[in-house]
């Protein structure tokens, strides 16, 4: 009988680390984003890029999913979709930059303070350009993917809930320049072994320089702060 207690003690002991370190095994971590950008510049399609001027803003929202795991040499993934919609003040330009990010990464450092991440990502652009001149309307649709480097990193303020968040995704080659780039003060409400909940505020700003991408040109910026949850299983 003491044996076997004994046993029991043990096997209690083996699995409390397995309970406290669950999500270092398998991390979901899905988001929502509320963007109010400003944005400026040129579009168009063929030859014909024409300036716009704007004297709004718009909400653009944006959605994301990672799934983090400890298998040694394959990538942790990330996807993120974002809408992006440009209208001018005149009405003669109108259309949307909607794309989505297909990221692999590694964690290439992780401690309870700080986290940096690294690799590669594919933006893929499903949008669509239209131009009103004189009662002529052109449009066209428009789909592309543009290769970045990606990078992103964490600092936990010690003590605390409040932790600062950066991330960023950028490339340029031949006339095409491409960058988006966030950053975050972030507050986890909840942080349990069940489930994390945090809330950020931050600024994020993009530029969208293509050059020939399914026959589109552009010059856009874009940029402003933004609102964010985020939960992690």
């Amino acid at each position: 009988m003491k044996k076997l207690s004994t046993l029991v003690a043990a096997a209690s002991l083996l699995t409390l680390p397995m309970a406290a370190s669950a999500d270092t095994i398998l991390g979901l971590y899905v988001g929502v984003q509320g963007w109010n950008a400003d944005y400026d510049g040129q579009y168009g399609f063929g030859s014909d890029v024409q300036p716009f001027y704007v004297d709004n803003d718009d909400t653009n929202t944006s959605f994301y999913a990672a799934l983090e795991h400890p298998i040694p040499l394959i990538p942790n993934v990330k996807i993120r979709q974002t809408q992006l919609d440009v209208n001018t003040s005149t009405g003669s330009y109108s259309g949307n930059f909607d794309n989505t990010d297909y990221t692999l990464y590694y964690e290439i450092f992780d401690n309870d303070i700080v986290a940096i991440d690294v690799g590669i990502n594919g933006k893929q652009f499903d949008g669509q350009a239209e131009i009103a001149v004189s009662d002529i309307v052109a449009q066209q649709d428009f789909s592309g993917v543009v290769p970045t480097a990606y990078a992103a990193a964490r600092i936990g303020l010690p003590f605390t809930n409040w932790t600062v968040t950066g991330e960023a995704k950028a490339i340029s080659f031949d006339d095409s320049n491409l960058h988006d780039i966030q950053a975050a003060l972030e507050y986890r409400v909840i942080d349990n072994l069940a489930v994390d909940i945090s809330i950020s505020a931050g600024y994020r700003a993009m530029k969208v320089e293509l050059d020939d991408i399914d026959n589109i040109y552009s010059d856009l910026n874009f940029k402003g702060p933004f609102v964010s949850l985020d939960v992690h299983f």
